[in-house]
């Protein structure tokens, strides 16, 4: 049987449940009144049978995006929308034709699992850029998370609002109710916001949406229905405090020294956290003495490049609402993607000095204090985003006790301001936006005393994105500068270290300034992308980091002197065939030069990779790289660029439906550098398995092997001829051997109440040899045995001194000799973990009990043995630190 539903413009269709709806009817906008009721009308208990809801019409006429792109549900879901002064309500009836089979999983907030969902979203500022998701499935798990920039998702976005949950005969249904002052608007009488209503049916993997949009069309928010007739909201209050306490207890033999006989610490510590509504549109955060002992650890790695490993940010006062200040320098997915001129882990870093005392004990704090910190962010009603941050540091200071009592303090790191500003204007209902960026980061440096560290840094930036011929092309363009200052020894560390290099001997282009106190540059980018089509997406562009940008205080970056060029072309197929569901095939070509020119190219590539579905959601794909030579400017740590070979690697995966109780996936990637005989290969399992609706366990592992023929070990690279005093460079060969494991389990008591594990062992093992002595004058040569002596056996062990190396090509005598370290073999072993036991007692409220497990090594010893290094990292000394947090959230 059809059923008349509002499409909206006043036009009724007759459609079956599983037809194809007519392009016309898709086509159509859609359109709601809200309903505006007395408050207090609605109690929210997911049963629907309020006389509020009993006396409003419910909308309906849902369409497929997903398995079967543009036809009506398989199942009927119709949807109301209520307002008063203070909230927003929202009911929706999920009906179904067999009930028993709807997935309902407890889990704990936020986190997506393969249940059934459904979920409203609000573009309240009526941008088409913008909106404020509120997500329930059948148990009443809530999520949220907020779009911006239209495609963009913020999943650390967390409101708090009321939700609940129901199943009955017909189906099931959520209902919602949203304060107002947790959305942002504006204060006009008359209002209309952007609505959308979305419902997943997992087992038959279907998404529905009121608001539909084919897949050939780009965008998200964009695409909304309007919800009208929103009258004289009020200005809404929104103050909320949240003080916590916390009392750590941190457990360690190590502890125990002559001056500290006790094996443990304790550590109190008071805190709060303020937010308050400027306007509906605008808000102010305040955190003092923030505490992120519940955070997760980051993974485990043994870093022996020269420059830091970049993690993402996790700490709650940072990540929420951090897109408003987000400021990509970057383009694509790969590691230029990560350079940013805002990168928030800055602010509380480990102090960047270490005390160091042969005949002392050493207590030093492993961060850096945050007294207080504040930001202002939201959107004006005129489309301008706002977000300004402020952060101050504490001066840290070290404490070395002697053993005969006396005791010195040694400042570690110096207080510090930081500060960043972002504007971004909408234009064009949201097709293009402009803004711009401020940061500023000011050390109180003593003279004299950690003058090494930069004074002062500044950086500034604007930037572009513009959708135009029917939404089809893109472009986006950045441009930013900085400008560092500081002493003449800090000025010569920027330009000496690992992003810059300017001493490089054959970098004509470049040259150390002994006498610069300060250090300015600029970086840009640009590129056009068809973002709309049936088949056919790509892309084209360029970035540019000149030699002096150095925004590192606050952002993130590695190498600069670069110019990059890309092009990337994507074939994509969205209607199910018989066996393969969609498949994405991917083109990528790069390349890169310094600011000397092509002749000194540090990138030429090229990447061909390919994804299917398949028509029972297992998932695969495949992909091939090709590298050619090109000079590698950071392999001597400074000394000149050394020419590397062509480079092959391949990749393959395959996973299994995500939605089983069992599922997984395995993926495996082999390369190689045949002219250097260089080769690594990896493969790594993932396993997820959920017996029940509440319990959920994750686990995967990786191990890599490599064999390099060329490696840095660490500051010994750079030796001393023995004879001459002249300092040359020594690399080697690496065999390397590194295995990794994380495990997750995830035990959901009620929706309030959760427990989580986290565990994450790791164990690498080096082991150098053929030592070989780069020949400077031939670096650049197109055969690797002209770019590197490799000791022979009578070379090593010169004159019968163990380690002592000479390289004698004449045969006189007069050669140069080397003394080579016997400690750079390496095996490293970490385990980091976690026990999170949360309980949410009332909304905004909570307890966390921590306890969290910390234990490592590292032994000048090269071998590696899976069950030996697995075993004796278990049995290290154990840091353990027990933790009890709790706030409460006063809602004035």
């Amino acid at each position: 049987m059809g059923k008349a539903v509002s499409i909206g413009m006043g036009l009724a269709v007759s459609l079956a449940f599983g037809a194809r709806l007519d392009q016309v009817a898709l086509d159509l906008p859609r359109t709601l009144e809200a309903v505006r009721i007395p408050s207090g009308d609605v109690r929210i208990d997911g049963n629907l049978d309020d006389e509020a809801w009993l006396r409003t019409a419910f909308i309906d006429n849902f369409v497929q995006r997903d398995p079967l792109e543009g036809e009506a549900a398989t199942e009927r879901t119709e949807f109301a929308v209520l307002y008063d002064d203070e909230y927003i309500y929202v009911a929706i009836n999920a009906y179904d034709s067999d009930p028993g089979a709807i997935r309902s999983i407890l889990s704990r907030r936020d986190e997506r699992t393969p249940s059934d969902w459904v979920a409203v979203s609000f573009d309240s500022y009526g941008d088409y850029r913008t909106a404020f998701d509120f997500w329930l499935n059948p148990q009443g798990v809530k999520r949220d998370a907020r779009h911006y920039d239209d495609t963009n998702e913020d999943l650390n976005w967390d409101a708090i609002w009321e939700g609940k949950a129901a199943i009955h005969a017909k189906g099931w249904s959520a209902e919602f109710r949203i304060p107002l002052r947790e959305l942002r608007f504006s204060d006009q009488g008359s209002q209309t916001w952007g609505l959308q209503i979305y419902r997943h049916i997992s087992r038959k993997n279907e998404d529905l949406f009121w608001t539909y949009w084919p897949k050939e069309e780009s965008g998200f928010v964009r695409h909304y229905g309007r919800l009208t007739s929103l009258q004289n909201i009020p200005r809404q209050r929104r103050i909320y405090i949240s003080p916590y306490s916390t009392g750590q207890f941190s457990l360690a033999s190590d502890y125990i020294t002559p001056v500290h006989p006790e094996n443990y610490y304790l550590r109190p510590n008071l805190g709060a956290d303020l937010k308050v509504g400027v306007s509906n549109n605008l808000t102010l955060d305040v955190t003092f003495n923030p505490d992120f002992g519940q955070i997760e650890a980051d993974p485990a790695e043994l870093n022996l490049s020269a420059f830091e490993t970049f993690y993402a940010e996790k700490r709650p006062f940072f990540i929420e609402g951090s897109n408003i200040f987000e400021f990509g320098l970057g383009l694509g997915d790969g590691d230029l993607g990560r350079n940013r001129l805002f990168y928030p882990r800055r602010i509380g870093r480990a102090p960047q000095y270490s005390s160091d005392y042969d005949d002392g004990y050493i207590e030093a704090p492993s961060a850096t204090t945050i007294m207080a910190a504040g930001k202002l962010s939201g959107k004006t009603s005129s489309g301008l985003s706002i977000g300004m941050l402020n952060a101050l540091t504490a001066e840290e200071r070290s404490t070395v006790q002697f053993t005969d009592q006396a005791q010195i303090h040694e400042v570690v790191e110096p207080r510090t301001n930081y500060f960043v500003t972002r504007l971004q204007q909408d234009l064009n209902e949201g097709a293009t936006s402009v803004g711009g960026i401020v940061a500023a980061v000011n050390r109180q440096i003593h003279e004299n005393y950690l003058d090494y560290l930069r004074r002062d840094a500044y950086s500034g930036g604007l930037d572009i994105q513009h959708r135009f011929m029917d939404d089809t092309y893109q472009i986006d363009a950045t441009v930013a500068v900085t400008n560092v200052l500081g002493s003449i020894e800090s000025m010569l560390d920027t330009q000496e270290g690992s992003s810059h290099y300017f001493q490089r001997p054959d970098a004509t282009h470049l040259e150390v300034d002994t006498t610069a106190t300060h250090l300015t540059g600029y970086t840009h980018n640009l590129a056009i992308q068809k973002i709309k089509g049936e088949h056919w997406r790509g892309a084209i562009g360029e970035m540019s980091f000149s030699p002096g940008f150095e925004a590192n205080d606050l952002g993130y970056h590695g190498s600069v002197d670069r110019s990059m060029q890309f092009i990337w072309a994507q074939y994509r197929e969205d209607q199910p065939g018989d066996i393969i569901r969609n498949y994405q095939l991917n083109f990528n070509l790069w390349s890169g030069f310094t600011f000397a020119g092509p002749g000194e190219m540090t990138a030429l590539g090229g990447n061909l990779n390919h994804h299917y579905t398949f028509m029972n959601y297992w998932r695969a794909g495949y992909g091939f790289n090709i590298q050619a030579p090109v000079l590698h400017l950071t392999a001597l740590w400074g000394g000149p660029a050394v020419r590397t070979d062509t480079g092959f690697k391949f990749f393959s995966y395959v996973g299994s439906d995500g939605r089983k109780a069992l599922s997984f996936q395995i993926f495996g990637y082999k390369g190689t550098q045949p002219d250097s005989r260089i080769n690594w290969n990896g493969f790594g399992p993932e396993l997820t398995w959920r017996p029940t609706d509440y319990f959920s366990l994750h686990a995967s592992a990786e191990v890599e092997n490599m064999h390099d023929t060329w490696s840095t070990w660490g500051d010994y690279d750079v030796l001393v001829d023995q004879q001459t005093g002249e300092e040359r460079f020594l690399l080697a060969s690496l065999d390397q051997r590194t295995v990794s494991a994380t495990l997750r389990i995830d035990l959901t008591l009620t929706s309030n109440l959760s427990i989580q594990f986290y565990g994450s062992p790791y164990v690498t093992a080096g082991k150098f040899f053929d030592d070989k002595l780069v020949i400077e004058e031939n670096v650049r040569s197109d055969k690797f045995d002209e770019r590197f002596h490799t000791f022979t056996a009578a070379e090593r062990d010169f004159d019968g001194n163990p380690n002592t190396y000479n390289y004698d090509p004449e045969g006189d005598y007069t050669g140069i000799n080397f003394v080579v370290p016997s400690d750079r073999d390496f095996n490293y072993k970490q385990f980091n973990s976690n026990l999170v036991i949360r309980w949410e007692y009332q909304t905004g409220s909570a307890v966390y009990f921590v306890w969290s497990q910390n234990m490592s090594e590292e032994i000048e010893n090269g071998a590696f043995s899976y069950t030996d290094d697995l075993q004796d990292l278990f049995r290290l000394e154990k840091e353990n630190v027990f933790m009890i947090k709790a706030s409460y959230l006063f809602n004035i």
